[in-house]
């Protein structure tokens, strides 16, 4: 999960910008790079000039090229929110889209040419993220048919539990708050405090403070902390033991639920 788009102007990792190349490029030639992900096979950040992988040696455009904002995945399907490419004849915004080859290839979803989600939420038939088009934070509880908006509080991250996708888990000022009736309400939970990123996966919850990531097997806790410290940490996500983060050093990638981390070249 990234960071909302609130302050995304402030939190976005700007890096030295280039167009994209299919030899593959380095962390520190793309633009933008809004969020990470993983699928628990491999490791993906979705950028400004489209959705990269790494494949071992450098990061691969995958698919077509446009504007990430948000990206999700659910039980292997790819979801993502934003602007479209130069080769894409798709209105702007582009609603969501959605993949079902792991980014290779994209098709309109719901909410063409409505909205621009820079945070996206999927589990199951639900669909949750922050609208930032309208400064709204929405739900679909019908795999985009309907929507309605939550009295949610100011936040900075927010994730669905995989499993339930009427439990939601929110960061709002440094601390966590939980709802289990589809965002009716929130009631605060235990949680370390100055959280700001939150990632629910099949098996844990992950927390995110500057330089502390925190996990625990049930959202109430209790959170114990990795022993890896990371410097300003931008995004995390995690699959199946599989585990990213972006920080200000670069992206660090965990294979065993986060107990070790390679920072990647």
């Amino acid at each position: 999960m990234f960071r909302s788009i609130g302050v995304s102007a402030v939190l976005a990792l700007l890096l030295s910008g280039c167009s994209p190349s299919t030899d593959g490029v380095r962390l520190d030639e793309l633009e933008h790079v809004h969020s990470v992900a993983t699928n628990g096979e491999a490791f993906f950040l979705a950028s400004h000039h489209g959705l990269y992988v790494w494949s071992g040696e450098s990061w691969q455009l995958r698919g077509e090229e446009f504007d990430i904002m948000g990206l999700a995945i659910d039980d292997g399907v790819f979801f993502a929110s934003g602007h479209p490419g130069p080769t894409q004849d798709l209105p702007n915004p582009l609603g969501i889209l959605v993949s079902k080859d792991a980014g290779e290839t994209w098709e309109p979803d719901v909410l063409t040419g409505e909205v621009d989600f820079h945070l996206l939420e999927t589990a199951g038939n639900t669909m949750l993220g922050v609208a930032a088009n309208y400064g709204l934070v929405v739900a679909s509880p019908d795999r985009g048919e309907t929507w309605t908006s939550l009295e949610a509080p100011p936040l900075t991250s927010l994730s669905l539990n995989p499993a339930n996708g009427d439990e939601i888990l929110l960061a709002s000022d440094g601390l966590l708050l939980m709802s289990v009736d589809a965002g009716a309400t929130f009631s605060p939970t235990a949680a370390p405090p100055g959280v700001f990123l939150i990632d629910w996966s099949d098996s844990n919850v992950y927390l995110a403070t500057d330089s502390t990531i925190y996990r625990s097997s049930t959202p109430g806790g209790p959170y114990a902390a990795l022993a890896k410290q990371f410097t300003n940490v931008l995004a995390i996500a995690a699959h199946d033991g599989a585990v990213i983060v972006l920080d200000d050093q670069g992206v660090h990638v965990s294979q065993d639920d986060g107990e070790s981390f390679t920072l990647l070249p």
